[in-house]
């Protein structure tokens, strides 16, 4: 039996609008059984997330979102991670130091190009990117929106664009194969090239890559059959989610229409 579910949820704890407990409450009223918190880079929100989803009696995925870079932006999940291991928040940390480092150039950059940005704690979160820099210009005045922010000042190919400082896709998928979890290719349809993505995903496999994001919103049934052809050649499993930062800015919890079939309940819910 197939078991809907949104396991691609973002929070305060990186770049989303509402609080673990909030997301587990919007969870709860969408009638879901089964969540996962995946914040970009870090795990600081699961220790809440997890308790207020088991209070509702719902199953919360320990999850986490990794910013990878090979040609391009790629994005990992990882699921079933051991949040409370030490061992595996210092290779969280190292991840983090990376962030931290590309978005001061950005301010540099910003300033050197006579944007005068003040900057307070607002650059402090673990998971801090180009996001909360596009929300200081918005709310100084120095663009009208976010969009705008990256169009006309840190996206790619503006002035003070920064290229990430990321680790492989292959090293985020190994990191989450060694503490035991579940590696998932996020949206791949979303950052990759299609005719590059069948050799992307052997690469990955062989690292260790569980599985592929194929319900996601805005992908229609051709993008989702071929997504699910690519996972059954490589014998991965299906997953999906909203990718849910905000009611305002992001399809609702719920609304990917994700859900588990058999194969991937036994690899995630175990």
């Amino acid at each position: 039996m197939n078991l809907p579910c949104d396991i691609h949820i973002h929070t305060t704890f990186s770049d989303g609008h509402n609080t673990p407990t909030e997301v587990v409450e919007i969870a709860r009223q969408k009638g879901l059984t089964v969540m996962a918190v995946t914040d970009h880079d870090t795990v600081a929100g699961l220790e809440e997330g997890v308790a207020a989803a088991t209070a509702e009696g719902i199953t919360c995925l320990a999850g986490v979102e990794f910013s990878t870079y090979l040609r391009e932006e790629v994005h990992v999940l990882g699921y079933n991670v051991p949040y409370r291991d030490m061992q595996f928040l210092d290779e969280i940390a190292k991840l983090q130091s990376l962030r931290r480092k590309r978005v001061w150039r950005v301010v540099e950059k910003l300033r050197h190009h006579g944007v005068k940005i003040e900057v307070g704690d607002e650059l402090d979160s673990p998971s801090v990117g180009r996001s909360h820099v596009a929300e200081l210009l918005v709310r100084q005045g120095f663009v009208r929106s976010k969009a705008e922010a990256f169009d006309k000042y840190i996206g790619k190919g503006a002035p003070c664009y920064v290229e990430g400082m990321r680790v492989s896709p292959a090293d985020a998928v190994s990191l989450v194969r060694r503490f035991d979890g579940v590696a998932v290719l996020a949206h791949p349809f979303r950052m990759l090239q299609a005719k590059a993505l069948p050799q992307i995903v052997e690469d990955l496999t062989a690292a260790g890559l569980k599985g592929i994001e194929v319900y996601y919103p805005n992908y229609g049934q051709d993008v989702r059959a071929n997504l699910k052809a690519i996972a059954k050649r490589f014998g991965l499993i299906c997953t999906g989610g909203s990718d849910f930062h905000s009611a305002q800015y992001s399809t609702p919890i719920g609304g990917a229409g994700a859900y588990l079939d058999e194969k991937a309940q036994k690899v995630l819910l175990k």
